[in-house]
Protein backbone atom coordinates (compact mmCIF):
# COMPACT_ATOMS: atom_id res chain seq x y z
CA UNK A 1 0.00 0.00 0.00
CA UNK A 2 1.15 3.54 -0.66
CA UNK A 3 2.48 5.52 2.28
CA UNK A 4 -0.01 8.28 3.08
CA UNK A 5 1.48 11.54 4.31
CA UNK A 6 0.62 15.22 4.38
CA UNK A 7 2.10 18.60 5.18
CA UNK A 8 1.08 20.16 8.53
CA UNK A 9 2.15 23.20 10.53
CA UNK A 10 4.38 20.92 12.63
CA UNK A 11 6.01 19.12 9.70
CA UNK A 12 5.20 16.04 7.61
CA UNK A 13 2.61 13.74 9.18
CA UNK A 14 2.92 10.09 8.14
CA UNK A 15 0.05 7.62 8.60
CA UNK A 16 -0.16 3.88 9.19
CA UNK A 17 -2.14 1.62 6.85
CA UNK A 18 -5.11 2.08 9.20
CA UNK A 19 -4.73 5.87 8.78
CA UNK A 20 -3.61 6.33 12.36
CA UNK A 21 -1.02 9.08 12.69
CA UNK A 22 2.30 7.24 12.80
CA UNK A 23 4.57 10.24 13.46
CA UNK A 24 5.28 13.82 12.46
CA UNK A 25 8.71 14.57 11.02
CA UNK A 26 9.93 18.06 11.94
CA UNK A 27 11.10 19.88 8.83
CA UNK A 28 12.17 23.50 8.42
CA UNK A 29 10.21 26.05 6.37
CA UNK A 30 11.04 26.39 2.70
CA UNK A 31 11.03 22.68 1.83
CA UNK A 32 9.11 21.21 -1.10
CA UNK A 33 8.96 17.57 -2.15
CA UNK A 34 9.19 14.70 0.34
CA UNK A 35 8.90 10.92 0.53
CA UNK A 36 8.69 8.34 3.33
CA UNK A 37 9.69 4.66 3.05
CA UNK A 38 7.27 1.83 3.77
CA UNK A 39 8.87 1.44 7.22
CA UNK A 40 7.80 5.02 8.04
CA UNK A 41 10.96 5.51 10.13
CA UNK A 42 12.63 8.14 7.94
CA UNK A 43 11.84 11.02 5.63
CA UNK A 44 13.64 12.40 2.60
CA UNK A 45 12.82 15.97 1.59
CA UNK A 46 14.11 18.72 -0.69
CA UNK A 47 15.00 22.10 0.77
CA UNK A 48 14.57 25.56 -0.67
CA UNK A 49 18.35 25.91 -1.04
CA UNK A 50 18.72 22.96 -3.45
CA UNK A 51 19.57 20.14 -1.06
CA UNK A 52 18.04 16.70 -0.53
CA UNK A 53 18.16 15.51 3.09
CA UNK A 54 17.27 12.29 4.88
CA UNK A 55 16.21 12.62 8.52
CA UNK A 56 15.21 10.24 11.30
CA UNK A 57 11.95 10.62 13.28
CA UNK A 58 13.58 13.18 15.60
CA UNK A 59 14.66 15.33 12.68
CA UNK A 60 18.34 14.38 12.89
CA UNK A 61 20.10 14.56 9.53
CA UNK A 62 21.32 11.19 8.25
CA UNK A 63 22.71 12.37 4.93
CA UNK A 64 22.57 15.35 2.59
CA UNK A 65 23.00 15.83 -1.15
CA UNK A 66 23.70 19.40 -2.30
CA UNK A 67 22.41 19.72 -5.84
CA UNK A 68 24.03 23.05 -6.69
CA UNK A 69 23.46 24.03 -10.32
CA UNK A 70 21.09 21.12 -10.95
CA UNK A 71 18.35 23.16 -9.31
CA UNK A 72 19.49 26.66 -10.12
CA UNK A 73 17.57 29.59 -11.61
CA UNK A 74 14.94 29.56 -8.88
CA UNK A 75 14.01 25.93 -9.58
CA UNK A 76 14.80 24.54 -6.10
CA UNK A 77 11.17 24.50 -4.99
CA UNK A 78 10.36 22.09 -7.83
CA UNK A 79 12.68 19.24 -6.79
CA UNK A 80 10.85 15.90 -6.53
CA UNK A 81 12.04 12.97 -4.38
CA UNK A 82 10.74 9.40 -4.08
CA UNK A 83 11.76 6.15 -2.41
CA UNK A 84 11.85 3.13 -4.73
CA UNK A 85 9.25 0.40 -4.17
CA UNK A 86 11.72 -1.62 -2.06
CA UNK A 87 13.00 1.46 -0.15
CA UNK A 88 16.57 0.75 -1.32
CA UNK A 89 16.93 3.82 -3.56
CA UNK A 90 15.90 7.45 -3.52
CA UNK A 91 15.12 9.01 -6.88
CA UNK A 92 15.60 12.75 -7.29
CA UNK A 93 14.32 14.97 -10.10
CA UNK A 94 16.08 18.35 -10.18
CA UNK A 95 14.94 20.89 -12.79
CA UNK A 96 17.44 23.33 -14.22
CA UNK A 97 15.24 25.56 -16.36
CA UNK A 98 17.06 24.75 -19.61
CA UNK A 99 16.05 21.91 -22.00
CA UNK A 100 18.35 18.92 -21.72
CA UNK A 101 19.77 20.01 -18.37
CA UNK A 102 17.20 18.64 -15.93
CA UNK A 103 18.78 15.91 -13.80
CA UNK A 104 17.34 12.54 -12.75
CA UNK A 105 19.48 11.12 -9.97
CA UNK A 106 19.40 7.77 -8.15
CA UNK A 107 20.82 7.59 -4.60
CA UNK A 108 21.54 4.78 -2.19
CA UNK A 109 18.76 5.33 0.33
CA UNK A 110 20.92 4.35 3.31
CA UNK A 111 24.03 6.40 2.57
CA UNK A 112 22.87 9.07 0.12
CA UNK A 113 25.64 8.07 -2.30
CA UNK A 114 24.93 8.96 -5.94
CA UNK A 115 24.59 5.76 -7.97
CA UNK A 116 23.54 7.27 -11.30
CA UNK A 117 22.80 10.67 -12.78
CA UNK A 118 21.04 11.21 -16.12
CA UNK A 119 20.09 14.37 -18.03
CA UNK A 120 16.55 14.74 -19.33
CA UNK A 121 15.52 16.70 -22.39
CA UNK A 122 13.05 18.71 -20.34
CA UNK A 123 12.58 22.19 -18.94
CA UNK A 124 10.42 21.14 -16.03
CA UNK A 125 8.47 23.11 -13.50
CA UNK A 126 7.93 20.15 -11.20
CA UNK A 127 7.52 16.39 -11.46
CA UNK A 128 5.95 13.31 -9.89
CA UNK A 129 7.47 9.84 -9.50
CA UNK A 130 5.64 6.50 -9.80
CA UNK A 131 7.71 3.61 -8.33
CA UNK A 132 7.45 0.15 -9.90
CA UNK A 133 7.96 -3.19 -8.15
CA UNK A 134 10.95 -4.22 -10.29
CA UNK A 135 12.96 -1.16 -9.25
CA UNK A 136 12.15 1.00 -12.25
CA UNK A 137 10.49 4.41 -12.00
CA UNK A 138 8.02 6.36 -14.11
CA UNK A 139 8.34 10.13 -14.07
CA UNK A 140 5.92 12.82 -15.19
CA UNK A 141 7.62 16.18 -15.80
CA UNK A 142 5.36 19.21 -16.03
CA UNK A 143 6.58 22.00 -18.31
CA UNK A 144 3.81 24.48 -17.51
CA UNK A 145 2.03 25.77 -20.60
CA UNK A 146 4.44 23.77 -22.78
CA UNK A 147 2.93 20.47 -21.71
CA UNK A 148 4.01 17.36 -19.83
CA UNK A 149 6.64 14.68 -20.54
CA UNK A 150 6.76 11.04 -19.38
CA UNK A 151 9.94 9.01 -18.80
CA UNK A 152 10.69 5.43 -17.70
CA UNK A 153 14.01 4.26 -16.32
CA UNK A 154 15.77 1.72 -14.14
CA UNK A 155 18.53 2.67 -11.70
CA UNK A 156 21.04 2.27 -14.57
CA UNK A 157 20.84 2.89 -18.33
CA UNK A 158 19.27 5.63 -20.36
CA UNK A 159 15.67 6.73 -19.63
CA UNK A 160 12.96 5.94 -22.14
CA UNK A 161 11.13 9.05 -23.36
CA UNK A 162 7.58 8.20 -24.44
CA UNK A 163 7.79 11.08 -26.90
CA UNK A 164 4.59 12.79 -25.79
CA UNK A 165 4.34 16.43 -24.77
CA UNK A 166 0.59 16.57 -24.21
CA UNK A 167 -0.19 13.75 -21.73
CA UNK A 168 -0.16 14.00 -17.92
CA UNK A 169 0.64 10.74 -16.12
CA UNK A 170 -1.94 10.15 -13.38
CA UNK A 171 -1.40 6.63 -12.05
CA UNK A 172 -0.10 3.12 -12.70
CA UNK A 173 -2.41 0.13 -12.24
CA UNK A 174 -1.61 -2.06 -9.20
CA UNK A 175 -0.82 -5.03 -11.46
CA UNK A 176 1.42 -2.72 -13.54
CA UNK A 177 -0.12 -3.83 -16.83
CA UNK A 178 -1.29 -0.32 -17.72
CA UNK A 179 -1.12 3.37 -16.82
CA UNK A 180 -3.47 6.35 -17.04
CA UNK A 181 -2.88 9.72 -18.70
CA UNK A 182 -5.00 12.83 -19.24
CA UNK A 183 -4.84 15.34 -22.07
CA UNK A 184 -2.74 18.33 -20.99
CA UNK A 185 -3.92 21.20 -23.15
CA UNK A 186 -7.70 21.00 -23.02
CA UNK A 187 -8.25 18.16 -20.53
CA UNK A 188 -10.54 16.71 -23.18
CA UNK A 189 -9.87 13.00 -22.65
CA UNK A 190 -8.42 10.28 -20.46
CA UNK A 191 -6.47 7.33 -21.87
CA UNK A 192 -5.47 3.94 -20.47
CA UNK A 193 -2.18 2.72 -21.95
CA UNK A 194 -0.49 -0.68 -22.06
CA UNK A 195 2.60 -0.80 -19.86
CA UNK A 196 5.42 -0.52 -20.71
CA UNK A 197 4.83 0.14 -24.42
CA UNK A 198 2.33 2.97 -24.03
CA UNK A 199 -0.16 1.75 -26.66
CA UNK A 200 -3.62 3.27 -26.10
CA UNK A 201 -6.08 0.65 -24.86
CA UNK A 202 -8.99 2.98 -24.08
CA UNK A 203 -9.62 6.66 -24.72
CA UNK A 204 -12.67 8.41 -23.22
CA UNK A 205 -13.85 11.98 -23.73
CA UNK A 206 -16.01 14.14 -21.47
CA UNK A 207 -19.04 13.22 -23.60
CA UNK A 208 -18.41 9.50 -22.97
CA UNK A 209 -19.26 10.14 -19.32
CA UNK A 210 -22.57 11.75 -20.29
CA UNK A 211 -21.28 15.25 -19.53
CA UNK A 212 -21.29 18.35 -21.72
CA UNK A 213 -17.79 18.91 -23.20
CA UNK A 214 -18.60 22.60 -23.46
CA UNK A 215 -18.87 22.73 -19.67
CA UNK A 216 -16.80 19.88 -18.21
CA UNK A 217 -13.19 18.71 -18.40
CA UNK A 218 -11.29 15.63 -17.26
CA UNK A 219 -9.52 16.69 -14.08
CA UNK A 220 -5.82 15.83 -13.54
CA UNK A 221 -6.59 13.47 -10.67
CA UNK A 222 -8.14 10.07 -9.98
CA UNK A 223 -6.32 6.80 -10.55
CA UNK A 224 -6.72 3.05 -10.13
CA UNK A 225 -9.19 1.85 -7.50
CA UNK A 226 -7.93 -1.66 -8.23
CA UNK A 227 -6.61 -3.58 -11.22
CA UNK A 228 -10.07 -3.81 -12.75
CA UNK A 229 -11.40 -0.31 -12.07
CA UNK A 230 -10.11 3.22 -12.65
CA UNK A 231 -11.55 6.41 -11.18
CA UNK A 232 -11.90 9.38 -13.56
CA UNK A 233 -12.99 12.79 -12.27
CA UNK A 234 -15.05 15.09 -14.49
CA UNK A 235 -15.07 18.73 -13.33
CA UNK A 236 -17.09 21.74 -14.41
CA UNK A 237 -18.59 25.08 -13.43
CA UNK A 238 -22.35 25.46 -12.88
CA UNK A 239 -23.57 28.30 -15.08
CA UNK A 240 -26.54 29.15 -12.85
CA UNK A 241 -24.84 29.12 -9.44
CA UNK A 242 -21.38 29.92 -10.84
CA UNK A 243 -20.02 27.19 -8.57
CA UNK A 244 -17.86 24.14 -9.31
CA UNK A 245 -19.06 20.53 -9.50
CA UNK A 246 -17.23 17.25 -9.90
CA UNK A 247 -18.13 13.59 -10.22
CA UNK A 248 -16.04 10.44 -9.75
CA UNK A 249 -16.72 7.95 -12.53
CA UNK A 250 -15.71 4.28 -12.49
CA UNK A 251 -14.19 2.81 -15.67
CA UNK A 252 -13.55 -0.88 -16.36
CA UNK A 253 -9.86 -1.16 -17.17
CA UNK A 254 -10.22 -4.23 -19.42
CA UNK A 255 -13.25 -3.08 -21.43
CA UNK A 256 -13.08 0.72 -21.19
CA UNK A 257 -16.74 0.73 -20.17
CA UNK A 258 -17.98 3.62 -18.02
CA UNK A 259 -19.47 1.86 -14.99
CA UNK A 260 -21.20 4.85 -13.41
CA UNK A 261 -20.68 7.45 -10.72
CA UNK A 262 -18.86 6.33 -7.56
CA UNK A 263 -21.36 8.44 -5.61
CA UNK A 264 -18.91 9.90 -3.10
CA UNK A 265 -18.85 13.48 -1.82
CA UNK A 266 -15.40 15.04 -1.37
CA UNK A 267 -14.15 18.41 -0.14
CA UNK A 268 -12.77 19.22 -3.60
CA UNK A 269 -12.15 17.60 -6.95
CA UNK A 270 -8.61 16.48 -6.05
CA UNK A 271 -9.23 15.01 -2.59
CA UNK A 272 -10.05 11.37 -3.34
CA UNK A 273 -6.92 9.20 -3.53
CA UNK A 274 -7.37 5.62 -4.84
CA UNK A 275 -5.02 3.14 -3.16
CA UNK A 276 -5.14 0.36 -5.76
CA UNK A 277 -6.56 -2.27 -3.39
CA UNK A 278 -10.23 -1.39 -3.83
CA UNK A 279 -10.15 1.36 -1.20
CA UNK A 280 -9.57 5.09 -1.31
CA UNK A 281 -8.75 7.95 1.06
CA UNK A 282 -10.83 11.11 1.47
CA UNK A 283 -10.72 14.03 3.89
CA UNK A 284 -13.61 14.86 6.22
CA UNK A 285 -14.63 18.47 6.71
CA UNK A 286 -12.77 18.44 10.05
CA UNK A 287 -9.54 17.41 8.31
CA UNK A 288 -9.66 13.74 9.40
CA UNK A 289 -8.52 11.24 6.76
CA UNK A 290 -10.92 8.38 6.02
CA UNK A 291 -10.17 5.14 4.20
CA UNK A 292 -13.25 3.77 2.45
Amino acid sequence: MRVISRRTDAGIEVFSEDLESSRVFPVPPGFWGWSAPSTRDALVYATGDSAVIRIDPDGREQWRLDLGTEASNGQAAMIAVQFSADDAKVWVYAPDGMPGHDAWIVLDATTGEVESRRSLAAAGQGAEHFPLRDGRMLLDVGEGQDGSLIFLAGPEGEPHDYGWSDRVLIDVSPDERQFMTIDHDGQADVALHAFPGGEVLTRLTVADFGEDPEVGVIEWTGGYLDAETAIVVVYGEDEESDGPWWRHYRVGTRTGEVLGDLGIVTIDENDLQPLGDGTFVVTDTDGTLRRM
